[in-house]
């Protein structure tokens, strides 16, 4: 025998007394693995009680550093608001038990007492449950428009005219409904009332105010925590020119542009830590126990508000192409009737509420479902029906700084489309101005645009409880927003502002604070039949009408607050 198959006996034997030994140890767990593997379960062998319990490790460190953080806040409490500080703790320690209570051990008495009150409603009189149901509602909000005692946030009479408004928006969308007889009233009555409750909350509520307007500054402080970036690149907020600082930081390109950027990149980061999917799937879990929609409108109408219309399809984009036409147009509409965190950053910087931003994005979540049930019913089955469904997020980063420079990345192409449209639909409207004024200088007549928009939507303005006395502004910038968009309108809105009454500016912010407007349908379009082309009849279609049903919706939030407020 040579040499050489002596070796490779030799060396079979060796492999084979090796492969026999890792057998004998099973416990080793190296069958068939490489060194890699070998070296890395070597590593959790040496900390293998942490890996084992890690998850409750982790989550017991976060609570021992927040209550260290938390405890002597309170104690000190030198500045600072200590109910959203208190609020936030509490909402960690919840989240932080829920990761380790048995499943159902917090759902199930919940689901108890809920379901026991159904029992108990349900063992009512068939007409004393549609009293209780059908009454309510409007009851309420007819009480507390004519009871309260004239303020500064408006008199009984406008409350009351809200309340016609309410009435009558709601009058027209059953008059323009696809199918009456499909309508749901429980669905219907449920998000009125439930809208009605947000706005007490909100408004009405001192805590939830607070809250609100804590969230709202911290947004508004959004906008200084660019600068530092926005510094480093475009040098200092002035420069001196012949003796004088001349200020380029308010620019809107310069000030807000930077901030749009940040939030995008915050955004995707929250986004890689699955914080924004937890958020918006616990929320969409409570809204579908309360009005009987599917999961995939539960999640689209709660991301809305936080993440924008275009990010918020895409979260149920692999539902798209099994979507009932009704779905289709709940989750278009609900898109239409809210506006992204990076253009409230961008709102901000013209001068807008923030706290009526806010409340009025959040209030308008039950009141897009209600509109868009009543405008266009469902008559099938949707395949989510019932079911909370998990927002997708398929192209998920490979680390924390990836998804900074993806969110940074998305942030600039943001900025380009922004200033793109601002730059075409501004210039359009002053190219629109310019030919009328001069066709129309012939007969000694003066009008524009806004306008012609006053014009129309002076009744729309009035219905809503605009004070008579400031009509005409309020509509000329309601008039801009529909026709062109939400940042062309509040640029001029807020440059008069001040000059209204609290309560104009109050409703028109409501009545404007949407994507609902000619130029946004061709971007949802564009981005639904990317994400279901085989849709794209059924997207064409129902596009507009979901555009004014949020546009109705806005105006309905409008009504409530003028109600509530």
């Amino acid at each position: 025998m040579s040499s050489e198959k002596q070796t490779s006996i030799h060396m079979d034997d060796e492999k084979a007394q090796f492969e026999d030994q890792h057998q004998s140890h099973p416990i080793h767990g190296l069958d068939h693995e490489d060194d890699d593997t070998f070296s890395q379960r070597s590593y959790h062998g040496r900390f293998g009680f942490y890996y084992r319990h890690k998850s409750l490790l982790n989550h017991l460190l976060t609570f021992l550093i927040c209550t260290g953080l938390f405890i002597p806040a309170v104690i000190i409490h030198k500045s600072g608001n200590v109910l959203v500080l208190s609020l936030l703790y509490a909402a960690i320690v919840w989240w932080l038990a829920l990761q380790h209570l048995p499943v159902g051990s917090v759902s199930g008495p919940i689901a108890f007492v809920w379901n026991g009150g159904a029992r108990a409603l349900n063992m009512l009189p068939s007409i004393a449950v549609k009293v209780i149901g059908y009454g309510v509602p409007p009851l309420a909000l007819i009480l507390t428009a004519a009871l309260r005692a004239d303020d500064i946030h408006g008199t009984r009479g406008q409350r009351l005219i809200s309340c016609l408004g309410l009435v009558v928006l709601l009058l027209i969308t059953i008059a323009c409904s696809k199918n009456h007889k499909a309508i749901s009233w429980k669905i219907v009555w449920t998000g009125i009332f439930m809208q009605y409750i947000l706005g007490l909350l909100i408004i009405r509520w001192s805590v939830g105010y607070d809250v609100f307007q804590f969230i709202a500054q911290q947004a508004e402080n959004f906008l200084s925590y660019a600068s530092q970036g926005r510094e480093f690149i475009f040098g200092p907020n002035s420069v001196n020119y012949h003796g004088e600082d001349v200020a380029f930081a308010s620019s809107f390109a310069v000030s807000v542009l930077p901030a749009i950027i940040l939030f995008a990149a915050v955004i995707q980061c929250l986004y890689y830590y699955n914080i924004v999917q937890s958020v918006v799937a616990s929320m969409a879990s409570l809204v579908i126990h309360i009005i009987d929609i599917s999961g995939v409108e539960c999640v689209a109408a709660c991301a809305a508000p936080f993440v924008g219309m275009s990010e918020a399809s895409m979260l149920v984009g692999p539902f798209v192409s099994e979507m009932t036409d009704a779905e289709l147009h709940q989750v278009l509409t609900s898109g239409f009737a809210t506006i992204s965190g990076s253009v409230f950053l961008g709102l901000l910087s013209f001068g807008a509420d923030a706290t009526a931003l806010l409340t009025c994005c959040m209030m308008s979540v039950p009141c897009a479902i209600v509109i868009s049930k009543i405008r266009f019913p469902e008559e099938e089955v949707p395949l989510t029906k019932g079911t909370a469904v998990a927002p997708a997020y398929k192209d998920r980063e490979s680390n924390a700084i990836h998804a900074v420079s993806n969110g940074a990345i998305f942030g600039i192409k943001l900025c380009i489309v922004i200033i793109a449209v601002l730059l075409a639909v501004i210039s359009l409207l002053g190219l629109a101005n310019g030919f009328l004024g001069w066709i129309f200088d012939f007969y000694g007549v003066d009008i524009s645009i806004e306008k012609i928009a006053s014009w129309v939507l002076y009744p729309l303005a009035w219905l809503i409880g605009i004070p008579s006395s400031d009509l005409t502004p309020a509509a000329e910038a309601m008039g801009i927003k529909f026709i062109l968009n939400e940042f062309a309108a509040f640029g001029q809105f807020t440059k008069i502002q001040d000059t209204l009454n609290p309560r104009t500016a109050l409703l028109t912010t409501y009545a404007m604070a949407s994507f609902a407007n000619v130029g946004s349908i061709g971007t949802q379009i564009s981005l639904f039949l990317t994400l279901a082309p085989d849709r794209a009849e059924a997207i064409a279609k129902l596009s507009f009408s979901a555009c004014l049903s949020g546009a109705v919706s806005t105006l309905i939030s409008a009504c409530i607050a003028g109600i509530v407020s």
